[in-house]
Formats: C-alpha cells, structure tokens, sequence
C-alpha cells in the first residue's frame, strides 16, 4: 500500500526508529535487530509498528520505501556496513 503524502522529517524518528529502519533495510530479522541494538525482539516489533504509522503504511518494506525516498536514511547507510569490515583483496 502506498503511503500518503506525509511532512515527516528526520528530527520526528528516534535513534532506535532510524536504526531499526537501516538494520530491516539491510536484511536482519528481528531477532538479530533485537540482538544487534540490545533490546528485546518485542521492542523491535513495537518500533516497527509505530515506524508503519508514523509512515502511514502497513509493512516495514513500505516504511523502508518512504524512509528511503525521504531521505530519512540513505543507501549509504545501508550498505557501508557490508563493505567496512571487507578486506579488499589485490592480486
């Protein structure tokens, strides 16, 4: 479901919200959310739901949409995690 035209910016997502957002992006499941951030797998299920209000959609992948469409999180943040701990490999 597309979400609605919305004014949210950065200042209206918690840190949690923003980093539960870049973690889903990236793949992680819940329990590893939870694990990753030291909460609990409830938390990270609580923050998704009010992250689909606040967005005004009914999953997380819509959320991810709005959030990275807004700029409320950039692919940079996403992915500079896969690549900092890579060894770059020369021949």
């Amino acid at each position: 479901m597309a979400h609605k035209d919305t004014n949210i910016g950065l200042q209206s997502f918690a840190r949690y919200e923003r980093e539960v957002l870049k973690l889903a992006a990236v793949g992680y499941l819940d329990e590893e959310i939870a694990d990753e951030l030291s909460i609990s797998e409830r938390t990270v299920k609580e923050i998704e739901v009010h992250l689909m209000k606040k967005c005004n959609v009914q999953t997380i992948s819509s959320a991810i949409d709005y959030a990275l469409r807004s700029g409320l999180i950039t692919v940079y943040e996403i992915l500079e995690p896969r690549f900092r701990d890579r060894k770059l490999e020369v021949n």
